[in-house]
């Protein structure tokens, strides 16, 4: 099973985590994203995770597998 994380002292809260990929990231009241989902228990779960992670302008996601 893959896992995801968000590194938010890297993060630069440019949204396209959760604009792109709403089924796993969502903004939070302070801005900053958080996940709903750290374990990815589907091959679509972790592809999203993994295109979340390629088109993050910071580098912040993060996916173990």
């Amino acid at each position: 099973m893959a896992k995801v994380r968000i590194d938010l002292d890297t993060c630069i809260r440019a949204g396209e985590c959760y604009y792109n990929h709403p089924e796993l990231f969502r903004m939070n009241d302070n801005g900053e994203p958080t996940l709903l989902a750290r374990e990815l228990d589907t091959p679509e779960l972790i592809r999203h995770a993994r295109e979340a992670a390629v088109v993050c302008p910071a580098s912040a996601i993060i996916v173990e597998e």
